[in-house]
């Protein structure tokens, strides 16, 4: 039985971004990529504790993105996964998560899986829908909001703990399925020298989107993005802090309330 895990690089949350000319997206020149998505991190880590408590096969991750992607896969390699699968794309190739996960499901056709494994949503459009849509495009179940997860491959059977309003709910479902968890029950693990050194004699294989034109378009949304972004902005700065002066704790008390009537107009 064999994971395939999805993973995204996205912008480390340090940067500074800055709008590109065209007004929809932001400029990349210049801006540093995180190895990975946080919550994809988590998602690779619960993925290797299932291989190695409940004796999956393999571990195999994917992404859709330009040539800098290889990064975020390396990284999910040197965390302990067997093999890693760039579709890439041309950097100027507008991507929605519709669209990404259209790609994901036409490459997925070509490499076994019996469970799909995506986190919770990206870091930088924090879009959370990428799991559902692989669900509807692989024809799978899929299973989001999951809080914990214990496989029975010998029933082929996933025992399931996930997040519903109000409570809790606890299942078990027949798989191949698609999942998306909250988080992992372990921090993501760090990879060591040594393993670092073994992810860069790891298969890696080299998908050109072109190549999965013909498979994305016989899906529903076709090989365009579903969506389109009418504009970029970033969010305006923030205001410096008003100091008060005062003399006592009720002066101080006193004038905070006006302020906070008068200017900020929340009282």
């Amino acid at each position: 039985m064999d994971i395939l895990v999805c993973v995204k690089q996205v912008p480390d949350p340090e940067t500074k971004l800055r709008v590109a000319p065209s007004g929809k997206s932001f400029d990349t020149d210049g801006v540093k990529f995180t190895i990975n998505n946080t919550y994809d991190e988590a998602m690779v880590e619960e993925a290797l504790r299932m291989k190695e408590e409940f004796g999956f096969t393999a571990l195999r991750v994917i992404s859709v993105g330009p040539p800098r992607a290889e990064e975020a896969l390396r990284s999910a390699l040197a965390m302990g996964a067997d093999e890693a699968v760039l579709v890439e794309t041309p950097a100027d190739l507008p991507l929605d998560p519709l669209l990404v996960a259209r790609y994901i499901a036409a490459a997925a056709k070509d490499i076994p899986h019996d469970l799909v494994m995506v986190g919770r949503q990206a870091q930088d459009d924090e879009a959370g829908v990428v799991g559902s849509a692989l669900g509807e495009y692989l024809d799978l179940p899929s299973y989001s909001f999951v809080t914990d997860l214990a496989p029975v491959p010998a029933n082929h059977l996933l025992k399931m703990k996930r997040y519903v309003e109000g409570g809790e709910e606890v299942f078990s479902a027949p798989f191949p399925a698609v999942l998306s968890i909250l988080k992992g029950a372990k921090d993501p693990r760090t990879p060591t020298l040594p393993n670092i050194l073994k992810a860069r004699k790891k298969p890696l294989k080299k998908i050109p989107a072109k190549d999965l034109e013909a498979k994305v378009s016989a899906l529903q949304g076709g090989a365009k993005p579903t969506s389109d972004i009418l504009a970029f902005t970033l969010p305006p700065p923030r205001a410096g802090a008003k100091m008060i002066e005062f003399q006592t704790p009720e002066e101080a008390a006193e004038r905070l309330i006006k302020l906070l009537k008068e200017e900020a107009r929340v009282l």
